[in-house]
C-alpha cells in the first residue's frame, strides 16, 4: 500500500516493531544470522498492513455487546451475516421488535430503572399497525413512538424506556422517561434543557405541543442518559467509563476480539464526549493482551470546556531509541456534527434533493441541521482552529451539509491557515460540484465570499454501508438520481481527493474486507426479505486497490499517522494482517469475482511485528 503499489515478498522487522526492510526474500535475507525469526506464510496466504477503520464509536459498539434481547437492529444481508441460522423474524418489522424485548417487572428491579434498546431502524423495518401490540395506533411508528413503545415494549407503562435509533442521530422514549427527566415529574408544560437546543437536538412535539417520543440528535438525549440508574453500562459510559474498562465483562471481551478478528490493529474513535471517556479508550489499550490501536477524536464543545491541548503518542520509534509505538496513540482530533443522519430523516440536503413524500422521511423537506448557517459553525470552531495544533472531523451527510462545512472551512481558512488535515466524515450524498470543490480546496485554487482561499488538505470517509444495507431504502427516501451519488467514489478519483471506508460502528459492524467488497460491487439489498438486490450507482464503484488503500493507508494519512503505520515500508511500524487470499486477485479486471472478497478469512494479526493472539 505504498505510492508505487509495491508487491513484496518479504519484510524484516526489529525487536522494537519497527521494519528495516522490504523486498524479495533474497534481499531480506542477505547477511542475517541463524538467530533471526522467520515466519512463513502458508501457501496463497497474504502479508498487508493492518486495517484501519477511520470513524466508529469504540464505547457504543461494547456497549451494544451487552445488550441481548434489546439488540432491535434488522439482520444483515445474507452474505454478511455472522450467523445464518439466526433468527430474523422478530426484528423484520418496527412492532414485533419492540415486543421481543425481555424486561424484568418493576417490582424486580424498581420503577425508575431505565427499560434501554438500542439499533431499532424504523428506515428499513415494516410497520403494521393493523394487527398485534400497535393495532389502531397512528398512521406512523414516527408521528407517536411514545404510543408504540407503551402499547408493545413489555413493561412499558411502569418502567421509562429508551430506545436509540441504529443511527444514533434519533431515539424514541415513552411517558414514564419523560417522568424521569422532567422537575418533579411533572411532564405538562416542561421544557427541555437549553443543553439540547445549543447541542442542535429536539424534543419533538405534536400539532398541541404534546412530546411524540421522538427525540433528534445526541444532545436530545442526554437529560434521559442523566436519568438513568448509575449501574448500567451505558450510564457508565457516560458517568464513570474509566470504570467500564475496569469492569469489562465477557461480553465486552468478545466485542474486542471481533474487532481484531476482522484484521483491525488501527482504530479512530470519532466522538469522545468527555475526558472521563478519552482516559477510559486509553485504560482500554492498556489492558495487557488489548489487540488494536486507537486514536482519539474529540467533541468541540468537550475540548472547549475542559481546554484540552492535542495529544500524540507517548513515543516513536526512531533510529537511536527503544520505544516501541505505544495502542494509545492520543486525541489529536476535533469532532462536530454539521447534520444528522440521512436514513434517520435529518441530513440537510440542498437542491436538487429532498426527502420525497411518501416514503420514510414524509414531509422531512431538506432535512435539517445541527447549526443555524455556516458561520455558526465558523464560530464556535475558530478558537480550536486558531490554536492551529488540531486535525478537524466535520460530520456532514446531506449535500446541504457539505456545502455548509465546506463554507465554514474556506472561512476559518482565510481568517487563519492551518497546516493540519480536515476529514468530511460520510460526505454521503454527493455532487459534482461538492467533489470539485473539496478537490479545489486541497490544491489551493478554493474561493469564498469572492476571495481566495489557502491550500487546505480535506480529505473524505464513507461510510459504505450506507449502499449494501440502506441503498434500497434511500431510493424510496431520496429518489433514484440521489441514492445512486451516495458515496461518490467516482467524483472523489476524479477531483484527487484521498477517500476512505468506514464503519461509524454501532452503525454498521467493523469488518474492514465487507466495506472493500462494499465499495466494488455497489451491492444493495431490499429490506425486509432480501429478495431483490441489484447495483446502485455502478459508476462509482471503486477498484479493489482503491478499496484496499481505503481500508490502510488513507485512513493513517487521515490522522496524520502514515509515517507510522498504514503501508509496509521501511521505518514503519510492522502493524500487519494475514488473510486467506490476496484481495486484489478478485478485482473484476482481472475477472475475478468481488462478491466473494467478504469471504476471504483473517488468519492473524500482529501489532509491532508480534502476533496479537492465536491464528484463526
Amino acid at each position: 500500500m505504498d505510492d508505487k503499489g509495491t508487491i513484496a515478498e518479504a519484510v524484516l522487522v526489529d525487536d522494537r516493531g519497527q521494519i528495516l526492510k522490504v523486498g524479495t526474500a533474497h534481499e531480506v535475507q542477505k547477511g542475517l544470522d541463524t538467530s533471526v525469526q522467520t515466519v512463513q506464510l502458508a501457501p496463497g496466504q497474504v502479508l498487508m498492513p493492518g486495517f484501519f477503520d477511520p470513524h466508529m464509536h469504540f464505547l457504543p459498539t461494547l456497549l451494544q455487546s451487552v445488550l441481548g434481547t434489546h439488540d432491535l437492529a434488522p439482520c444483515l444481508p445474507p452474505p454478511y451475516r455472522v450467523d445464518p441460522s439466526a433468527d430474523c423474524r422478530p426484528r423484520r418489522d418496527i412492532l414485533s421488535a419492540l415486543s421481543s424485548m425481555k424486561v424484568e417487572d418493576a417490582s424486580a428491579i424498581g420503577s425508575d430503572v431505565f427499560v434501554l434498546g438500542m439499533n431499532l431502524d424504523p428506515s428499513r423495518q415494516t410497520f403494521d399497525n393493523t394487527t398485534g401490540c400497535g393495532k389502531g395506533g397512528p398512521a406512523s411508528f414516527m408521528t407517536n413512538p411514545k404510543f408504540y413503545l407503551e402499547a408493545c415494549v413489555p413493561k412499558a407503562k411502569e418502567r421509562p424506556v429508551l430506545i436509540v435509533d441504529q443511527s444514533g442521530h434519533l431515539a424514541y422514549v415513552n411517558q414514564k422517561a419523560f417522568e424521569a427527566v422532567c422537575p418533579n415529574g411533572v411532564v405538562k408544560g416542561c421544557k427541555p434543557p437549553e443543553s439540547v437546543g445549543k447541542g442542535g437536538g429536539e424534543w419533538v412535539t405534536d400539532a398541541d405541543g404534546n412530546f411524540t417520543g421522538l427525540l433528534r440528535e445526541s444532545s436530545a438525549f442526554g437529560p434521559f442518559m442523566k436519568a438513568m440508574q448509575q449501574n448500567l453500562p451505558m450510564t457508565l459510559m457516560h458517568s464513570d467509563p474509566v470504570k467500564l474498562a475496569e469492569q469489562g465483562g465477557a461480553e465486552i471481551d468478545r466485542a474486542i476480539m471481533a474487532l481484531r478478528n476482522a484484521g483491525v490493529t488501527t482504530i479512530a474513535d470519532g466522538g469522545l464526549q468527555s475526558v472521563g471517556q478519552i482516559n477510559a479508550v486509553k485504560r482500554f489499550t492498556e489492558l495487557p493482551g488489548f489487540p488494536f490501536r486507537i486514536t482519539g477524536v474529540v467533541v468541540a464543545d468537550a475540548a472547549m470546556e475542559a481546554g484540552l491541548k492535542p495529544t500524540a503518542p507517548a513515543c516513536e520509534p526512531k533510529a537511536g531509541n527503544d520505544c516501541a509505538l505505544p495502542k494509545w496513540l492520543g486525541a489529536g482530533g476535533i469532532k462536530i456534527w454539521v447534520d444528522g443522519s440521512t436514513q434517520g430523516c435529518t441530513a440537510k440536503l440542498d437542491s436538487p434533493y429532498q426527502y420525497l413524500e411518501g416514503g420514510h422521511c414524509s414531509d422531512a423537506g431538506e432535512g435539517r441541521a445541527d447549526y443555524d448557517s455556516a458561520q455558526a459553525i465558523v464560530d464556535q470552531l475558530s478558537p480550536l482552529w486558531n490554536q492551529g495544533t488540531w486535525r478537524f472531523n466535520l460530520h456532514a451527510n446531506g449535500n446541504g451539509a457539505n456545502t455548509w462545512a465546506l463554507d465554514a472551512l474556506s472561512r476559518l481558512q482565510q481568517a487563519k491557515e492551518n497546516p493540519r488535515r480536515v476529514l468530511l466524515i460520510h460526505n454521503t450524498v454527493g455532487r459534482p460540484a461538492l467533489s470539485k470543490r473539496i478537490g479545489d480546496l486541497r490544491k489551493g485554487a478554493g474561493v469564498m465570499d469572492g476571495n481566495p482561499v489557502s491550500a487546505l488538505d480535506v480529505q473524505v470517509t464513507h461510510l459504505i454501508g450506507h449502499v449494501a444495507y440502506w441503498g434500497d431504502a434511500f431510493v424510496g427516501m431520496l429518489g433514484q438520481e440521489a441514492a445512486s451519488e451516495i458515496d461518490p467514489i467516482a467524483y472523489d478519483r476524479e477531483n484527487e481527493v484521498p477517500f476512505s471506508l468506514h464503519s461509524d460502528s454501532m452503525v454498521t459492524p467493523t469488518r474492514p474486507l465487507w466495506f472493500v467488497e462494499q465499495a466494488v460491487t455497489r451491492r444493495t439489498w431490499s429490506y425486509p426479505d432480501f429478495t431483490n438486490t441489484y447495483v446502485l450507482g455502478a459508476q462509482h464503484a471503486a477498484t479493489v486497490e482503491e478499496a484496499l488503500r481505503a481500508i490502510t493507508i488513507v485512513p493513517a494519512r487521515h490522522h496524520e499517522l502514515d509515517k507510522l503505520i498504514g503501508s509496509i515500508e521501511p521505518d514503519k511500524v510492522a502493524d500487519f494482517v494475514v488473510l486467506s487470499a490476496n484481495p486484489l486477485d478478485f478485482d473484476p479486471a482481472k475477472k475475478g469475482d468481488p462478491t466473494k472478497i467478504s469471504q476471504i478469512q483473517v488468519i492473524q494479526t500482529y501489532l509491532n511485528g508480534r502476533p496479537t493472539g492465536s491464528q484463526h
